[in-house]
């Protein structure tokens, strides 16, 4: 016959064993349900992201019930009034440098050799264009340039060397240099695309273009046809620009007439509707002004 001791020995083992079985069945249908839960959420972001209708993050927590019990002993300590003002700002500034990116087409992030890259993404004419990448070394207060791949056009050492240059502390002069490279840069690719398009939409009219330093130094002729004796006139057109501009220099416009023997009114008057080269692009400008 069993002894009584280890009939209760084995009932309280089996009820352990039971009580064990019961708590591993708990806890794999809360596991389902938080599963459940977290794939409704998923979709749900998903769709909201798919359809630019992007809600509050607390409309995406999980239910409570999902959720373990949270210990008292164990709460994380919520953040001081000033780590939340400086959370507030580094989000501000991280808008701005977005913005920044956005509007000038320059963002930098850390490259190898602790050098720091600084990449060119201009949209000229609704077109992109790069990227172009500087690269520069900081060492205490001095920047250094290390490289880039820029166009020639864009003057980078000569740059380099009128900011910083006879300069102890570099860093007041390295947003005032980035900007003046990303204008030379935008000023010379959008020349260049302006003189491209202007060649590609009047190719039957315009003789003898040329683009010269950069585009820097524009010169074309159009064969015009006058009105009353269907005879053809030349008008020649010659502007200069300075490297870091989209437009002529003022007063560098100059028009000239083959044959020369022309009413001064209509030679005034010719004058007078190419001013507008000095604010639309070279395209809008002829249409605009013949």
């Amino acid at each position: 016959m069993a002894d009584f001791g280890d009939i209760l020995m084995d009932f309280d083992a089996k009820s352990k064993k039971e009580s064990n079985l019961e708590k591993l069945k708990q806890d794999v249908k809360s596991l389902k349900r938080k599963r459940d839960a977290m794939l409704d959420r998923e979709i749900k972001i998903r769709n909201d992201l798919n359809s630019g209708n992007v809600q509050n993050a607390a409309t995406y927590r999980l239910p409570l019930a999902v959720l373990p019990p949270q210990n008292l002993s164990q709460r994380q300590v919520l953040p001081s009034e000033a780590e939340v003002q400086r959370l507030k700002n580094i989000a501000r500034i991280k808008q701005k440098l977005q913005a920044h990116a956005l509007c000038h087409g320059v963002t930098s992030l850390r490259g190898e050799n602790n050098e720091t890259k600084f990449i060119f993404d201009p949209y000229v004419g609704g077109k992109p264009f790069g990227p172009f990448v500087l690269r520069m070394r900081f060492i205490r207060t001095q920047a250094v340039l290390r490289g880039h791949n820029l166009p020639h056009a864009v003057p980078t050492r000569s740059l380099y060397t009128e900011y910083f240059e006879d300069v102890e502390n570099h860093s007041e002069q390295l947003a005032p240099f980035i900007r003046s490279v990303a204008k030379h840069l935008r000023a010379f690719l959008s020349r260049k695309q302006q003189c491209a398009q202007l060649r590609q939409r009047f190719a039957e009219d315009i003789r003898e273009f040329q683009a010269a330093n950069h585009c820097t130094a524009i010169s074309f002729s159009l064969c015009l046809k006058d009105e009353d004796n269907e005879e053809q006139i030349i008008v020649s057109i010659d502007m200069i620009y300075d490297r870091d501009e989209e437009r002529p220099k003022p007063k560098s416009l100059k028009v000239t007439f083959d044959p020369p023997h022309i009413e001064e009114d209509d030679i005034e008057s010719v004058k007078e509707q190419c001013l507008v080269f000095y604010n639309k692009r070279l395209t809008e400008a002829i249409i605009e002004a013949f």
